[in-house]
């Protein structure tokens, strides 16, 4: 009877201890540019290769909805953009999923619209991908993209 009540215990312990452990084993990114590459005006059909400036910083933690995202670009002295991740629906190592907002001269231009980032995975000088759609759902309709220029993981 002791050795049975004694593997209960150590069963039990196992079984709260283990998601307490997976938790703590969760990778956390951060992920930043300061290289604009391309960018499309989805309401405009306008495409954009060439910035005055832009920067990008996102931090997620994998499996989770803590994340945060926001890139802006300078196009010229009179236009430029931000795309900024709003709610979270999902992450792993290499995207955020969620809705973001999109702003052209700090005007709203897309509210609570389905997107994702991705390429966040690779290393100093790749590049990553945003692609948002609609509120109605995702599609490749607005894009920012630019190239990783710093990273840290932990």
């Amino acid at each position: 009877m002791i050795k049975l009540t004694f593997r209960l215990f150590l069963l039990f312990t196992i079984l709260a201890l283990f998601p307490a452990t997976a938790a703590l084993a969760q990778s956390t990114h951060s992920v930043w540019s300061t290289s604009p590459l391309y960018l499309i005006d989805f309401s405009t059909n306008t495409q954009y290769s060439s910035f005055v400036s832009g920067d990008m910083a996102t931090a997620w933690t994998e499996n989770t909805t803590n994340a945060y995202f926001r890139a802006y670009a300078v196009v010229s002295t009179t236009l430029n953009y931000e795309f900024e991740l709003v709610s979270v629906t999902g992450t792993d190592g290499d995207e955020i999923n969620g809705l973001y907002d999109i702003k052209r001269n700090g005007t709203l231009v897309c509210n609570n619209c389905v997107g994702k980032a991705y390429g966040l995975s690779g290393s100093v000088g790749n590049y990553f991908k945003l692609y948002v759609g609609t509120p109605l759902g995702y599609a490749e309709n607005w894009h920012y993209s630019g190239y990783i220029t710093s990273r840290y993981d932990f």
